[in-house]
């Protein structure tokens, strides 16, 4: 594990990472996009679906102490990072759940905001799957928002749009695209 912090929009966050997680060396350029893309919105609610070693989630909850932060991911290694790093920053309103969707949330709460950067190596099936457990997910005028690789937009951004009706890019790059989807 190796020591280290990162800061999107001026909210600094401790981290450790593991070298059998998703981006072991620090905060990937496709999540920070994402982080600097939601750097205004307004929560209280919010779902970080597939945490890794818990970028979004930390962020998000270090950024607003009040909101209700819920973290899931179904690898037993990036639940025991994520917990780690829960700790090390002292951060109160999280709660991590070892998962691969809502059926194992205790509650079936109604978040305000989701957030992913989706396992789009897993297949169109898996993705397609999220998107559709957001939608019933989330409030009126909830928001799902995902990190994708560029290439992937055309079908993700078709997917979002069939579902919550209409789709829109927040911010993008070279390589990656945050598209958001209200309900």
């Amino acid at each position: 594990m190796v020591d280290q912090h990162f800061d999107v929009g001026g909210t600094r966050v401790a981290f450790s990472t593991r070298p059998d997680l998703f981006s072991p060396k620090g905060l990937d350029k496709g999540t920070q996009l994402l982080l600097e893309s939601i750097v205004d919105k307004k929560y209280q609610r919010v779902l970080d679906w597939g945490c890794g070693w818990g970028a979004m989630g930390l962020w998000l909850a270090a950024r607003d102490a009040r909101a209700e932060i819920t973290m899931l991911d179904s690898d037993m290694s990036a639940i025991k990072a994520t917990q780690a790093n829960i700790e090390s920053n002292r951060l109160t309103n999280i709660r991590l759940i070892t998962s691969t969707g809502f059926e194992d949330l205790e509650e079936q709460k109604a978040f305000d905001l989701i957030v992913s950067h989706p396992p789009t190596h897993r297949g169109r099936e898996v993705v397609e799957a999220m998107i559709r457990e957001s939608y019933d997910h989330l409030r009126e005028s909830g928001e799902l928002v995902i990190v994708v690789e560029a290439r992937l937009k055309p079908w993700v951004k078709r997917s979002l749009e069939q579902l919550f009706g209409s789709c829109k890019t927040l911010k993008h790059s070279q390589k990656h695209v945050v598209l958001s989807a209200v309900r």
